[in-house]
């Protein structure tokens, strides 16, 4: 906020904020898109979010693309997420990282001679295989980091966010005290 609200200005801002917090008295029925329904992943992810939002007065179904693409992002981040496992295994960095980690429990704690094993035991690779497969963890990687920032972007955008919502509010606010006149010339 940059200065003090009036009487009217406050109650126009506490119906604004009113307007993302819980509303019982009004369900809006998002249209799912046949390409949502077709992906398993993000229907999973539309229907969690259509739960989680169960009675915020957030979307109308003017929001149901936005909301799709929000979860089409998700479901790629998971099957991203998935091959870069793999690949991950496939170079043998999956196991040397659970390794490491079962080295650092004192209970199961590997012998160095154990550790030694673990390393030798991973899939040989040619030099070129390898230079290969970190090319693509690579490319993986950054498709997963920018996938993030747009499904952040998104939620912000869908007011799925703490700061989403306040933003949201607030824009409510400034239209609610906006008077007819005033994108009018003059005074």
């Amino acid at each position: 906020m940059t200065k003090h609200l009036t009487r009217t200005e406050l109650e126009i801002r506490e119906r604004a904020e009113a307007g993302v917090l819980p509303d019982r008295g009004r369900e809006v029925e998002l249209k799912k898109p046949a390409i949502i329904s077709s992906n398993k992943r993000a229907n999973a992810y539309w229907n969690q979010t259509l739960k989680q939002m169960k009675g915020l007065v957030l979307l109308d179904d003017l929001d149901s693309t936005v909301l799709a693409g929000y979860c089409s992002m998700l479901a790629r981040r998971d099957q991203t997420t998935l091959l870069i496992g793999q690949l991950m295994k496939k170079l043998g960095v999956q196991d040397a990282v659970e390794n490491e980690a079962k080295r650092r429990r004192k209970d199961t704690a590997l012998s160095d001679r154990e550790w030694e094993d673990s390393a030798r035991s991973k899939p040989i690779m040619t030099p070129d295989e390898l230079v290969e497969a970190v090319s693509k963890l690579d490319a993986l990687t950054g498709k997963l980091q920018a996938l993030e920032r747009n499904i952040l972007q998104y939620a912000e955008k869908l007011g799925l966010t703490p700061s989403g919502r306040v933003r949201l509010a607030q824009r409510r606010a400034q239209a609610a005290a906006a008077e007819p006149d005033d994108d009018l010339f003059g005074n």
